[in-house]
């Protein structure tokens, strides 16, 4: 079975504090991770890992490059990323001593998928291409 999995693909910035920075307070990190992550990315790699077949769609700015290889290492099928040129999304994660976060994300190309961007990828993945059944849900 093909699936196809219209979903967000996150460059994780991760960084471990003491505690969460309050209001006005400026904090020193004590050490910074970066991950590739997204609920969609990480989907389209957990169908992968588990031999489905899985195409991974969306939208990458010109810095996912890391995000394309961590979907290509794993098996997912990235015929269907469409690049821009802009940002790609990223997230910025407070984590305490006790693993309590924050998150804010910045939803960079993520954030721009037209009707049009939805529609052609529907288009390629037609009944018809399919062997067996499609899982269709953008």
């Amino acid at each position: 079975m093909k699936i196809v999995n219209y979903g967000s693909m996150n460059i994780d910035n991760v960084y471990a504090v003491d505690h969460m920075a309050r209001p006005g307070e400026t904090l020193l990190a004590e050490k910074r991770s970066v991950f590739c992550g997204g609920k969609g990315l990480n989907q389209s790699i957990a169908i992968a890992k588990a031999g489905g077949q899985v195409y991974h769609a969306g939208i990458l700015g010109e810095d996912g490059e890391m995000l394309l290889d961590a979907l290509n290492q794993n098996g997912v099928n990235t015929g269907y990323i469409r690049r821009a040129q802009g940002p790609s999304s990223h997230t910025v994660i407070q984590v305490d001593r006790t693993g309590q976060n924050r998150i804010i994300v910045f939803g960079g190309e993520n954030m721009r998928p037209t009707e049009a961007d939805i529609d052609h990828v529907l288009a390629r993945m037609t009944r018809s291409s399919c062997k067996t059944s499609c899982i269709i849900r953008p």
